[in-house]
């Protein structure tokens, strides 16, 4: 049942994911389908980091407190929200069905830590960095994939891969949850919460994620219009493909071996260092060749610091507290990327001055890694201890 029930949850984080950037890839196309404006259209998208910065605190508490129950309550939102679509292409019925994603997502993300560890235990890692995986597979699949679908069946065949995932998830889940127990907070006191904010390491580990989803943020946003003053902004796109494509891998192969040997810290305290010096020779050496292999490399290396930074919060963090910790690094780390990709668009006049900008957050992303504490020596205190 166990196994059944990770697969199921596999499948509903991907139809969440696809769900939220559906209409991205043919948003001119669909949105005259569908006699509306491109920006209303596109508001759509905006519904997901808008509730996720809302929602992710109160979701975490949430599921500490009785985990199947919000679990659940994500899982059907989501598959409401890539079913629903298949009932009608009215836009203020997708709007609805969208919002129903938007709400579901973060009892999602928030739940990759606490089902992780209280199911698989030291097998953790593994599990979350294939939900890791999966979560960035969905949202790959629907930009990837949304103009070709759209041209191969109009609206119908756009939204059926998010809608099948949703089903089959969901009929997994339901299925077999009933016979997998979870802990339940007998009583839960909000000051739980209290503990988690006089965690130092989940302050900085929040920032460093920020920095790191900030970076690649701005290289999927503004990396075509800054390159336009090189000549390059034809390759922009293959280019953050490559950086998708080889961050894909990376998460496949890299947390469960980072974990096994407790160097979380190492690993973040090397990588950082490493991608600012890309960027700083960007700044003043800059071509297709160059572009391509140090953002392909970026990305197999920063893509995997997100399932090792849940992975720490599942290590070192009482399990009554595992979704609040989550929620509580995800709208730190959210905050600080949103910021730092709108403040982008005034770098964009040259790739000079574009690369010169990322630099800034991936190194204080490195400074901050100094700060935390090193997993392999917290891990021998605690076998010392018991």
């Amino acid at each position: 049942m166990r196994g059944l029930l990770t697969l199921g949850f596999i499948f509903i984080v991907f139809a969440s994911q696809a769900v939220w950037v559906t209409f991205s890839p043919v948003l001119t196309l669909a949105s005259q389908d569908l006699n509306v404006s491109v920006e209303l259209l596109g508001l759509l998208a905006v519904t997901y980091p808008v509730f996720f910065l809302i929602l992710t605190i109160p979701s975490g508490l949430l599921l500490d407190r009785d985990f199947k129950k919000w679990f659940l309550f994500g899982s059907l939102m989501t598959f409401f929200a890539a079913s629903g679509r298949l009932l009608s292409f009215n836009y203020w019925w997708l709007l609805v069905c969208q919002l129903s994603g938007a709400l579901g997502q973060p009892f999602l993300l928030n739940a990759f830590v606490p089902y992780s560890s209280q199911l698989y235990g030291e097998r953790r890692a593994a599990v979350i960095s294939a939900l890791s995986l999966s979560m960035y597979l969905g949202t790959v699949f629907a930009l990837a994939t949304g103009l070709k679908l759209y041209t191969l069946g109009g609206l119908d065949m756009l939204i059926l891969p998010a809608a099948a995932m949703s089903i089959l998830g969901i009929l997994l889940v339901l299925i077999s949850i009933r016979g997998v127990e979870f802990r339940r907070a007998e009583e839960f006191e909000f000051r739980q919460f209290g503990s988690v904010l006089k965690r130092k390491d989940l302050w900085i580990l929040g920032a460093i994620l920020g920095f790191g989803v900030a970076t690649f943020d701005n290289l999927a946003t503004w990396l075509q219009p800054a390159l336009r003053s090189v000549g390059l902004e034809r390759v922009a796109g293959d280019a953050v493909a490559i950086a998708i494509v080889m961050g894909l891998l990376g998460v496949a192969m890299i947390p469960q071996r980072i974990a096994k040997r407790n160097l979380r810290t190492i690993y973040m305290r090397a990588i950082t260092p490493l991608i600012a010096l890309f960027f700083v020779i960007l700044i003043f050496a800059i071509n297709d060749i160059v572009l391509f292999a140090f953002l392909g490399i970026s990305g197999f290396l920063m893509l995997p610091a997100y399932a090792i930074i849940m992975d720490w919060i599942g290590k070192f963090c009482k399990g009554e507290v595992h979704g609040s910790a989550t929620g509580f690094v995800g709208l730190t780390s959210r905050a600080i990327s949103v910021a730092l990709t709108l403040g982008a668009m005034y770098f964009i006049g040259s790739a000079e001055l574009y690369f010169s900008y990322l630099t800034v957050p991936i190194t204080i992303a490195f400074i901050l890694t100094l700060l935390l504490p090193n997993d392999l020596r917290i891990s021998q205190s605690q076998s010392a201890q018991q």
